[in-house]
């Protein structure tokens, strides 16, 4: 299995162009935020106290987590390039399980979602302390890993369920495209949640990396949020989606964690279920050409 995961970390990285087109969707929400959102923002809170800075961190967890979903998509590109030439079939002969070969793709992505989400970390670390002097405090390093972490496994069940859905390199690409475009809607990044609808704010919820990123936002603009007078830091964390409210209870960075885990945990049964009727059916069509 390890040498299954290895492959699928060497084919991603050998393929220079594919690794940037996965990053596209986090890169475009980068150029669109420096070149178009960041002014706007900035003006409509200019009676803040270090608003270039607090928008800044916001996005920088939007944009960390958007990369995190869009990655884990095109790592899981290889699964589908490998059913379409049937070397998934050439592999189910040899003496790894069906699931733990699953579990290669997905672990091989989860790694490289990690890796490109923390590397998109520090690219926009360095570009936002040279430019806006935006200094990240030691202390959310690690925590900010953990939730990378969670975030990378998250991303990629869900884009697995989809992915195994898809059964050709076209399909794929075009599914690609609209999720590079759509990610940051998803997550509350390109529109801050507080400008959402009732409806909107609910979808948003139910995507496991909304929760990465209200976690980021949190840790990240923790300590410059303090120095608000209260009534403006709470208007301040229910607008940029800092910290969500199922019901009237308010989720901490705990709270954050335990869904995420929760909803790895119900997409773990789910893809179980589908990978094992999936190959319960091929067995059934086998079996049944076998006997004609």
């Amino acid at each position: 299995m390890f040498a299954f995961i290895k492959r699928n970390i060497k084919i991603y990285f050998s393929n220079i162009s594919g690794v940037i087109m996965s990053c596209l969707g986090a890169l475009i929400a980068f150029f669109i935020y420096i070149g178009f959102l960041q002014e706007n923002l900035v003006s409509s809170w200019k009676n803040v106290a270090d608003a270039t800075k607090l928008l800044d961190l916001w996005m920088m967890a939007g944009i960390i987590t958007i990369g995190g979903i869009t990655t884990s998509f095109q790592a899981l590109g290889q699964l589908v390039k490998d059913k379409e030439s049937q070397k998934f079939d050439d592999f189910t002969l040899t003496d790894i399980p069906i699931m733990k070969q699953y579990l290669s793709y997905l672990l091989s992505a989860s790694f490289i979602s990690f890796f490109m989400q923390f590397f998109t970390w520090i690219i926009m670390g360095i570009y936002f302390k040279i430019v806006n002097q935006v200094n990240i405090p030691k202390s959310v390093i690690l925590p900010g890993i953990g939730f990378i972490i969670l975030g990378a496994v998250a991303s990629t069940f869900v884009n697995l369920v989809l992915v195994l859905f898809i059964h050709s390199s076209t399909t794929f690409s075009r599914l690609s495209a609209i999720l590079g475009a759509a990610a940051g809607f998803m997550i509350a990044t390109y529109m801050p949640y507080g400008t959402l609808n009732k409806w909107a704010q609910n979808m948003v919820k139910l995507i496991p990396s909304s929760y990465e990123a209200a976690s980021l936002r949190s840790l990240f603009l923790n300590k410059l949020s303090e120095k608000l007078p209260v009534g403006m830091r709470q208007s301040m964390i229910e607008y940029l989606g800092i910290h969500f409210r199922i019901e009237n209870h308010q989720l901490t960075n705990l709270d954050n964690a335990i869904v995420m885990i929760v909803m790895i945990l119900i997409l773990v049964i789910i893809l179980s279920s589908i990978i094992y009727l999936s190959q319960r059916r091929k067995t059934n069509s086998e079996s049944r050409f076998s006997r004609r």
